[in-house]
């Protein structure tokens, strides 16, 4: 069999599994960039930016209710810490052109250290997700289905 085609089947399947859990910030933030439309000089439109940027958030509410409940009375800090953290990174790693940005890897890991800070910061705060508890083992049947797959070719 050969090396490459197996290497390839691998990338495939790890990045389904990686798209397919993507946080509510690494998940907003791609739909940003495969959706919205940039100017000539590569900015994104704000107004579509603004809407994903919501679902984000609206995303984490739904995921972690009771965390933002807590929040909201100014008893999670920690999610401010969060905030503070991507817009760090985002400001370090930002080339200033959008459309460039999207097509790069470091703003995504950005957004995805957002998601692992806000999970963090949801159990602090006593939640845990409202997510499926299926998505695990799900995952682990994409790997086994994938790697079956490939040593049959």
């Amino acid at each position: 069999m050969n090396f490459s085609r197996i290497m390839f089947g691998l990338f495939v399947v790890l990045l389904f599994a990686g798209v397919s859990f993507a946080g509510c910030a690494l998940k907003a933030y791609q739909d940003a960039c495969y959706s919205c439309s940039f100017d000539a000089n590569g900015k994104i439109d704000q107004s579509c930016s603004s809407g994903y940027q919501a679902s984000g958030t609206a995303c984490v509410s739904t995921t972690y209710p009771i965390t933002a409940g807590k929040y909201a009375l100014g008893q999670c800090p920690k999610i401010d810490v969060c905030a503070s953290e991507l817009r760090s990174c985002t400001s370090q790693y930002s080339t200033g052109n959008d459309k460039e940005d999207c097509s790069r890897g470091p703003l995504q890991v950005c957004y995805a250290n957002a998601d692992t800070c806000v999970a963090q910061a949801a159990i602090e705060c006593g939640d845990t997700p409202q997510r499926s508890q299926c998505l695990p083992s799900f995952a682990l049947l994409a790997v086994l289905a994938g790697a079956l797959f490939i040593s049959r070719k």
